[in-house]
């Protein structure tokens, strides 16, 4: 795949089992969230570690021996990535067949963020080269609507963990319609936790593809970039806009 990141490699830690998320987001193009997480505790609900990274290395030798090049590798999945019950272990071997096969390349993981602060998780995430965590709204209201987490998952545990991470890409994805978090008040209350994170860089973006709810619209270009201004002006923050 080709996007923000260059040409990538994606790592998906779930496969085609199901999508396991702590979240249910109205805008996941991978429709609504069936598995719960008490389901990871059920042998053969994830792939094993070893499964993973046995799969990893014969991507990673592959495009070594054979190309295509990559510009960088992304662990993602059908879910949220930091769900899996290895994945420090998970972090540790890529990290390993990365510097052997793609040597330089950096590993970004995207993430909901609601694990963030788990010490494990949260040194594992550190260690990667980049983290780029979701962050749809500034206030609880919009977060239960925008995140609908299913677990007990709030707005300020996200903070709370990314505060922790040495640095962090914020994404942000804007909606309208049946689920709107563009109005003038919870864009200010967006733009509040965003400067007070301090983020590296900063993603804005709104749906492409079909979605499992109703109703739902995305942004044109033109509202997406007042977001960005808006941002850029309050806290000398610059966003891309992801289109």
């Amino acid at each position: 795949m080709i996007g923000a990141f260059g040409r990538t490699i994606e790592i998906d830690l779930f496969g085609s089992k199901a999508k396991i998320c702590s979240f249910d987001c109205p805008y996941c193009d991978l429709g609504a969230t069936q598995t719960r997480l008490n389901k990871l505790k059920e042998q053969g609900a994830v792939p094993s570690s070893q499964e993973i990274l046995a799969q990893a290395q014969q991507r990673f030798r592959d495009i070594h021996e054979k190309g295509p090049g990559v510009d960088s590798v992304i662990i993602s999945g059908n879910g949220e990535p930091t769900i899996h019950p290895e994945f420090p272990e998970i972090v540790s071997g890529l990290i390993s067949l990365r510097d052997i096969w793609l040597a330089g390349k950096p590993i970004v993981l995207f993430t909901n963020g609601a694990n963030l602060d788990q010490r494990r998780v949260n040194e594992a995430v550190n260690r990667l080269d980049q983290r780029v965590v979701k962050l749809d709204a500034g206030n609880e209201r919009i977060f239960k609507t925008m995140a609908a987490p299913l677990s007990r998952v709030t707005l300020q545990k996200v903070i709370s963990g990314v505060r922790l991470l040495k640095d962090v890409t914020i994404q942000a994805m804007f909606v309208q319609g049946a689920v709107d978090n563009t109005s003038s008040a919870d864009l200010e209350d967006w733009i509040e936790v965003v400067g007070l994170l301090k983020p590296h860089s900063v993603q804005i973006t709104t749906i492409t593809r079909p979605t499992h709810i109703a109703g739902l619209k995305s942004c044109d270009e033109d509202t997406l970039h007042t977001i960005a201004t808006k941002l850029e002006r309050r806290t000398s923050l610059k966003a891309s806009v992801l289109i």
